[in-house]
Parts: structure tokens; sequence; C-alpha cells
């Protein structure tokens, strides 16, 4: 049976995170679309989407159905991306794989139970929306950011964080102390040595 596929145009925050718990837990899938795209981009993802529906801080519009390919009863999660060509193109992301990825970080770090995560990466990128899916499964409450702020994160006070290369960079630059935060978990690119050195002087 296809899944219903909701647009969900919305910066960082409480709702965002509400239309992720209910794709986890069965409801419509969601493609999270950044709300600062110029408006001919926007456009253009939500032609090539065809959603049943798109939810924005104004609220939920639906569109008449079956506009969009098929979309499998397993999948949670559509992330935008764009192919070769430039043509916008969709990765389907099932709520199995979701649950396995933040569970295994979970364990990886020795979460504890009441331990809370920091959001400052897009939500539209799979980066992410996996820290949203970390605090679900966790059961805590993130602390969701429009945008990354180096002297917001050095100020995350035991929070884990999920930061790119560049992100632990500029957060070294603040001169931040990063044994007050939790677990950092860094991806989305090859981090150079010196900069893993540098990070461990600053623990």
């Amino acid at each position: 049976m296809d899944r219903p596929l909701h647009a969900v145009v919305l910066p960082p925050s409480p709702r965002l995170l509400d239309a992720l718990a209910d794709a986890l837990g069965g409801g419509p899938a969601i493609c999270p679309l950044s709300p600062g795209l110029p408006e001919p981009a926007l456009r253009g993802l939500l032609d090539a989407l065809a959603p049943d529906a798109v939810e924005t801080p104004d609220g939920l519009v639906r569109r008449a159905p079956g506009g969009h390919p098929p979309v499998d009863a397993g999948t949670a999660v559509l992330i935008a991306t764009s192919g070769s060509t430039g043509a916008p193109k969709f990765v389907e992301v099932s709520q199995d794989a979701l649950r396995h990825s933040a569970a295994g970080t979970l364990a990886r770090i020795e979460a504890k139970p009441d331990d809370r995560w920091l959001c400052c990466l897009p939500t539209s990128h799979i980066s992410g929306v996996q820290v949203l899916v970390r605090s679900l499964l966790a059961g805590t409450e993130p602390v969701i950011t429009p945008r990354f702020d180096a002297a917001a994160v050095a100020r995350a006070d035991g929070f884990h964080v999920s930061l790119v290369p560049t992100q632990l960079r500029r957060l070294l630059d603040t001169g931040a102390d990063l044994a007050r935060l939790g677990a950092i978990v860094l991806g989305g690119a090859a981090a150079a040595p010196g900069l893993l050195a540098l990070s461990l002087i600053h623990i």
C-alpha cells in the first residue's frame, strides 16, 4: 500500500519534530524542505515532489492526491537532492533505517536515558533529521536552533551535538571548552587529522 506524502516547509521547530514523530509512527511520510529556499527553487521542488499536502507555518494545505510516484509503505522521510542534471530528486529513507541508525549512535556514545541533543544542522538534510530521530528514540526533547551558532553551541553544557568539520573548526576558533559538551558526532565530510588533534587539546 502506498503511503501518503507531506512536504514539510517549516523551520527547525517542535512542529517539524511532531511531523517526524508521526512519520516514524506510521503516519504520512514527510519531505522536509527549507523555508529559506528562493521561491523558484521551492516551487520546483514541490512540483517535482507532488505531495498530497504541504505544511507551512500557516498550516496544512491538502492537494489533489496521487500526483507523486508511489511511496513505499516503509518510507518515513524523503530527502531532496539534485542529480547530475540538476533536476530535483528525492531519496527515500525507511523508518527502520532511521531507527537503526539512531539506536546505533546512541549505543556507540553510551548515551544515558536523560541525555539531550542540540540540533544545529539543517533539518532538510539527513544529518539534521537524524539528530531529531535520536532525540525521539531517547525520549528527550531536543534543543533546535535555526542555524549554527558557535557561541550558542559552546554554551550547551552536557548536550550531545552533531557537527560537520567546518562547524567544529568554527567552534574551536571561539576557544570553546569541548569538555563541556556531551558527545560530538562528526560527519558530512572527512575531517583533517590536524582538526581532530586540535579538538583533543580542547577536551
